[in-house]
């Protein structure tokens, strides 16, 4: 069951990337992000797109890590205390 699981993990993530290759492919439009400090250099819109989705799925991911592992923190004190 985790081989089947395992298998279809890699399937959606081989099309979420062919998808998102697709679009940056398609949106050819050159595009400057002015940040606050700084100009991005010039490159197309869907492969701002993309960075920008993979840099706040990264930070997703970091935060989420750090909540679980302060609710585990948590619950490992409270299971000392039990016993």
């Amino acid at each position: 069951m985790g081989a089947i699981r395992s298998f279809i993990k890699i399937i959606l993530l081989f099309a979420v990337a062919l998808v998102g290759a697709l679009f940056a492919l398609h949106n050819k439009q050159l595009l400057s992000v002015d940040f606050v400090y700084f100009n991005g250099p010039e490159i197309s819109l869907g492969l701002w797109l993309i960075l920008f989705l993979m840099f706040g799925a990264l930070l997703g991911i970091v935060f989420s890590s750090l909540m679980v592992g302060t609710y585990r923190r948590k619950l490992g004190r409270f299971k000392q205390r039990d016993e």
